[in-house]
């Protein structure tokens, strides 16, 4: 932090609302620990070993050449990552619980806003993802009158990972997380960002808006049971209307049954 710099009220708001978040489900397992916060810095626990989104993307993920993408089409099923068809289901199912934390705050649902892959840390022994950077999250207002959660304006949603009520700039609630939570399951699944054909974020936006779902290789239903499960519930997420979409917590039951299931078929 330098004297020099022209920090505005808003850079403030934001630390002081990711340590509010922090704070308020600090019993969490599947959220960071905070120790403490002052200005623009927080302190908090180590994650030495980086973020998910270091393993599941680690070409630049995407394929903008259409000679390429053809080629690949002709041959066998390419999967741009390392990682294991079952742990994907399991670190998906991490990154779904912790995001159930939020939307399940017995005190208000709590919205993250800004949901990607490098939002969610390796804790030291690497056996569990942990949610962090809330400076975007929304605190919910409840309605009693109505019985349900208000919707809430946040203006226009920038990037290529959110859901089309973003971009379009209407009202919102806690589905934009699962929207964008289907991104990371997809990059988890492909090795690949949702779009892999396209870096302009501008076109990608355009592409959301029409209710164009991102490709997913008809051959991942073949590969594997998790493989299979892992596309049906991405698909699910990817629905264009947010009342189509699964909440966070029927997308934590489909995850720990498929995790089952698939134990259950060895």
């Amino acid at each position: 932090m330098y004297s020099g710099n022209n920090y505005q009220a808003i850079d403030f708001e934001f630390i002081r609302m990711d340590a509010m978040v922090a704070e308020r489900l600090t019993a969490s397992p599947r959220i960071y620990d905070i120790y403490g916060f002052c200005g623009l810095s927080i302190l908090s626990e180590f994650f030495p070993h980086g973020n998910i989104e270091e393993e599941a993307v680690i070409t630049d993920g995407y394929i903008l050449d259409k000679e390429e993408r053809d080629e690949l089409e002709d041959e066998d099923l390419k999967i741009w990552n390392e990682i294991p068809s079952e742990r994907k289901l399991l670190l998906s199912l991490q990154m779904a619980e912790g995001l159930a934390d939020l939307h399940g705050d017995p005190l208000g649902a709590i919205v993250h806003q800004d949901v990607q892959l490098s939002q969610f840390l390796f804790n030291e022994d690497k056996t569990t993802l942990k949610l962090n950077d809330f400076n975007r999250a929304e605190f919910m207002l409840w309605d009693d009158k109505n019985g349900d959660y208000c919707k809430y304006g946040e203006g226009y949603g920038a990037g290529n990972w959110r859901s089309p009520e973003e971009y379009f700039e209407r009202e919102l609630n806690e589905q934009v997380d699962v929207y964008s939570f289907g991104n990371n399951m997809y990059s988890l699944l492909t090795g690949l960002w949702v779009f892999y054909d396209e870096d302009d974020y501008s076109e990608v936006q355009k592409r959301v808006k029409k209710g164009e779902k991102p490709y997913i290789d008809p051959r991942y239903t073949e590969k594997s049971l998790a493989d299979a499960k892992l596309v049906e519930i991405i698909d699910r997420c990817f629905a264009f209307r947010p009342e189509d979409r699964p909440s966070i917590f029927e997308v934590v039951e489909f995850l720990r049954d498929a995790i089952q299931e698939v134990t259950d078929s060895r």
